[in-house]
């Protein structure tokens, strides 16, 4: 008889090549350099200690600071990026936008390819998207007819 030992996160399942993984799959990225025309108040700072709070239960994401998403006339910049989804970069975010960046959140990891229209977006979501850049691989020939 053959004991086996128990499947822990990174451990292979018997019979299948892939493994279980506990790692984050979504990145949401706030700008810690970001701060008002004439200020030297930086609101990502504070942003993204809430972010990090509301998000904290949820597994799949990893929450995290970077200087400058070269988004500095729209402060505070946010992104939310994971591989083979559109990734997303949102300006003019602030501390009372948090609980809505977090439901976006949720919302984007549900959606298969991360894509949505403005109108599906909570709050200033809505409103404040600086880009919306699709998942490599996934832009059209040159001699497609993108509107079919």
């Amino acid at each position: 008889m053959t004991i086996q030992r128990p499947v822990t996160a990174h451990s292979p399942i018997p019979g299948d090549d892939r493994t279980l993984s506990t790692e984050p799959t979504h990145e949401l990225v706030v700008c810690v350099t970001c701060r008002p025309r004439g200020s030297e108040d930086r609101p990502g700072k504070a942003l993204l200690a809430e972010l990090t709070a509301q998000m904290a239960a949820d597994a799949a994401w990893r929450v995290g600071g970077i200087e400058c998403m070269a988004a500095c006339g729209r402060p505070c910049a946010i992104a939310l990026q994971s591989q083979d989804k559109t990734t997303w970069l949102f300006g003019d975010m602030d501390l009372t936008d948090a609980e809505d960046i977090a439901r976006f959140a949720r919302q984007y990891e549900a959606l298969p390819d991360g894509w949505c229209k403005a109108s599906e977006r909570p709050g200033k979501l809505a409103r404040t998207a600086l880009a919306r850049i699709p998942a490599s691989g996934r832009v059209l020939p040159p001699d497609a007819d993108a509107c079919t």
